[in-house]
């Protein structure tokens, strides 16, 4: 299994996210027999397996070198998501309307082609971003997916000067790396580093929202210190 996990980890996401262009060539041939389309489908259906299994990997890979204490993973607000699946279909209905009959397309065919697209490629700008967050006894491992990059971080506790629940700003700071769904995000945590020049180079403050706050801090050590409702 472990040998599956790294084949799966190694994969880059950027050629994952790739793999939703085949959905073009599913409504394009969706008139023709029906062996076309369905190879292009499940070809599309096996890159979405791969990105949930890289999940799946990554935790386990956490799992096999620390204690996992607690689980989070946050999503954006329902209504937010609600909204913009709503937006992206009356707007490629739209679309498909006016521009019925290109290419030997239908309004229904173009439609399907432009939501598909918006779904599978962009769905982290109209979802939010992929995140989870896991509290081990070592530190805070963190899997954010903004977009076509998955970026798979962790912060050891021992590098962490304190921890301060708060508002975040309307602007925030340009030191803070927000690995939240939204960056709209209004409520978390803000991981301050006991380095001056930050946790590396391209990280220097972190800012992340799990679901249940309180039940978040309850698992870290002693030894962190939190700031508790700072900056209301």
């Amino acid at each position: 299994m472990r040998i599956f996990n790294a084949f799966v980890l190694d994969i880059p996401y950027l050629f994952l996210k790739k793999i939703p262009y085949a959905w073009v060539l599913v409504v394009i041939l969706w008139t023709w027999p029906p062996i076309f389309s369905g190879i292009f489908a499940g070809i599309i259906l096996l890159g979405l397996w791969f990105m949930n299994m890289q999940q799946r990997a990554w935790e386990a890979g956490i799992a096999s070198e620390y204690r996992v204490l607690y689980r989070d993973e946050p999503r954006a607000p329902v209504s937010y998501q609600v909204r913009n699946g709503i937006l992206v279909c009356v707007g490629s209905a739209i679309a498909g309307w006016l521009i019925n009959g290109q290419f030997g397309l239908s309004a229904i065919q173009w439609t399907l082609l432009f939501a598909g697209l918006m779904f599978l490629y962009r769905d982290a700008i109209l979802f939010g971003a992929g995140v989870v967050y896991l509290v081990t006894n070592k530190g805070i491992a963190v899997r954010f997916v903004p977009g076509h990059i998955d970026y798979r971080l962790f912060f050891r506790f021992d590098e962490i000067l304190n921890i301060e629940n708060r508002i975040s700003e309307k602007i925030p700071p340009i030191s803070w790396s927000k690995l939240t769904p939204r960056r709209a995000a209004d409520r978390g945590l803000l991981l301050n580093p006991k380095n001056i020049d930050g946790f590396s180079k391209q990280i220097q403050e972190v800012f992340i929202s799990p679901t249940n706050i309180e039940k978040f801090i309850e698992h870290f050590p002693p030894s962190v210190h939190v700031i508790k409702n700072s900056r209301q």
